[in-house]
Order: C-alpha cells, then structure tokens, then sequence
C-alpha cells in the first residue's frame, strides 16, 4: 500500500518540476557576466570591463556605453521579455538627478526596411537608485512583444539628468539578462526570485 501511494507522489513532483521548468527561461545574453571581458558586446565611448574584488564588470564613464543585438525566436510575439542586472554608481546626487546612474535600456526592432531596422518600442525605466556611492541594485522591467519584433537591442548605459553634468564617475554592470516568457505572469514570478 505504501509503494502506491510513493508512485503517484513521485508523479506529482516529477510533472510539477516539468512546469517549473517549462516556465523558466534561459538568458538570451551572450557573455551576461563580462566573464569573457568584452566578447559579444559592442562599446561605444569610455566603456570596458573591470575587475571588481576579483570579479569582472561592465564600467561605463561619460556616456559610454555597451549594446548587444539578440534576435528573436519565431514564436516571441505577444510573449514577455524581462530585463535583468545589477548596477552601482560611484556618483549619487544630493538632488536626486540620475547623470551617471546604471540603467538598462533597449529597443525592439522590426524587419529591417532599406538597410534600417525599424524601433518598435522603447525598452525604458530600468534605472538603478543606489543610496550611497557604490552600493549594488537589482534593475529590471518586463515588456510585451509586439507584432513584427525580430530583434532586441540590449543596452547597459549611463543617466543624464538635465543640468547636470557628467564628472567621469563609473556605472558598473554585472548579471545582466534577457529573458521571455510565455506569461506576464511567469515574467513576474521570475523577477520575484
């Protein structure tokens, strides 16, 4: 009687962990970690990878910044893309102003028409508020795929609030991901973890 009762237990956990793992999603950036310095990112301006108590980093100065293209599984319409990364300032403005604050940033790209992939959306709101220089936050969103999406052009950048200018500070970047999922709903339980 026992080994009946253990058989469909096992069933139970084995179909559950198979929805856990349908649900999950891999990260669609290649080199998330600057692991491999700057491999499979494009850098425009002061940007580069640091090493950080022995652990490498995206740094961006003076408006610099690093983008990743990553094109879209077919079947990405009307799924939901989640931003992910950790940010840290050197530089946190007594008057709140964002110049020099991590953010990610992206677009969502159409077909390319004459040489020119069309922006879709505007991937925004994913800036990190640190309460003291250095100090590492998590940044993330979720956004719809609209309709003709082939394309998401992943970026780790710098703010500038207006009127304030921009003093060399370093933005740093580490764990940085794009994922999809089928749900809003798993989009959030995923940022919840």
């Amino acid at each position: 009687m026992a080994r009946e009762i253990r058989i469909p237990l096992l069933l139970l956990f084995l179909s559950l962990a198979a929805v856990s793992a349908s649900a999950q999603s891999d990260n669609l950036l290649l080199n998330p970690n600057a692991d491999l310095h700057m491999q499979s990112w494009q850098k425009w301006g002061d940007a580069t990878v640091e090493a950080v108590n022995g652990n490498n980093c995206f740094v961006v100065r003076n408006g610099g910044h690093f983008f990743q293209d990553v094109v879209l599984p077919d079947d990405a319409v009307g799924k939901y893309v989640v931003f992910v990364g950790q940010g840290a300032s050197e530089r946190v403005n007594p008057d709140g102003s964002v110049t020099d604050l991590p953010y990610l940033y992206g677009y969502m790209f159409g077909e390319a028409q004459g040489g020119k992939h069309r922006v879709l959306d505007y991937l925004q709101g994913m800036l990190g508020r640190s309460r003291f220089p250095n100090e590492w936050v998590k940044m993330r969103g979720i956004f719809r795929v609209p309709e003709g999406a082939v394309k998401i052009r992943f970026y780790l950048k710098q703010g500038l609030g207006r009127g304030v200018e921009r003093d060399g500070s370093a933005a740093r970047f580490d764990d940085v991901g794009l994922y999809i999922f089928p749900t809003e709903e798993a989009a959030r339980a995923f940022i919840r973890r």
